[in-house]
């Protein structure tokens, strides 16, 4: 037997409404013990990484100042590998300044 069209409009009405329905409330359908759980309490870690972010510096700074070393690295070879540029944008604009790119139709 062939569905009418007004058939099939209309289950599709009922999917649609049914997958709105579950965006808009999605507890609906978990458990009655699930919905009775107190909500989960979201935090930032943004304060844990400035202390973090504070503190290495201080340590940085402290190593400097006492000119200690680790594995023969001082803060002098730090601040170097900092300022290291991996990619000499410099000579690639050199390489690059005579390459022209058109577009042909």
């Amino acid at each position: 037997m062939v569905k009418s069209l007004e058939e099939s409009a209309a289950e599709r009405r009922s999917y649609i409404e049914q997958a709105r329905a579950a965006f808009q409330n999605p507890v609906q359908g978990r458990n009655q013990e699930y919905q009775k759980e107190e909500p989960v309490v979201s935090y930032s870690t943004f304060g844990i990484r400035i202390v973090i972010a504070v503190l290495l510096f201080a340590a940085f700074i402290y190593c400097d100042q006492e000119k200690i070393t680790f594995q023969g690295f001082g803060t002098k070879d730090l601040i170097k590998q900092i300022e290291w540029n991996p990619l000499p944008t410099e000579e690639l604009e050199k390489l690059l300044k005579d390459v022209e790119i058109t577009n042909t139709p």
